[in-house]
């Protein structure tokens, strides 16, 4: 199962939920849905360790109203960024600003979940700032 081979803590969530097979991805990625509200992508990444990513808004088409959505990202980051593991990054096309956090190889299935947990926290107060209910 490609969840076995891309993160023990991963694969050890998925078994204690009893989560079903993802199905494989071209990417690698195995994608969560929480609540129906998150769409949460765990991407392999170097070394073993696993990157959550998750969309956080669209960067607006109109310069003014980007700026402005840029700048509160970089202002909200900052104040956030000693207290919180997850960083704000733009898509590769700089269309879409999405929120990343790392999470160890060795991470533990009770470290990848108080990890996931976090993350999902981040995501709801991220659509506070940017007022997305």
């Amino acid at each position: 199962m490609i969840i076995d081979r891309l993160h023990a803590g991963l694969a050890g969530y998925s078994e204690r939920h009893q989560l079903a097979a993802p199905p494989d991805r071209v990417d690698g990625a195995i994608v969560l849905s929480v609540d129906g509200r998150y769409r949460i992508y765990c991407r392999p990444a170097p070394h073993g360790d696993l990157v959550l990513e998750s969309k956080l808004a669209d960067v607006p088409v109109n310069p003014a109203d980007a700026e402005d959505r840029i700048r509160t990202t970089l202002m909200a980051s900052a104040v956030r960024m000693m207290t919180h593991a997850d960083v704000p990054v733009l898509s590769k096309n700089g269309q879409i600003i999405l929120l990343h956090q790392r999470i160890p190889a060795d991470a533990s299935v009770d470290e990848f979940e108080s990890s996931l947990n976090n993350f999902i926290k981040s995501l709801a107060d991220w659509r506070r700032i940017f007022h997305i209910l």
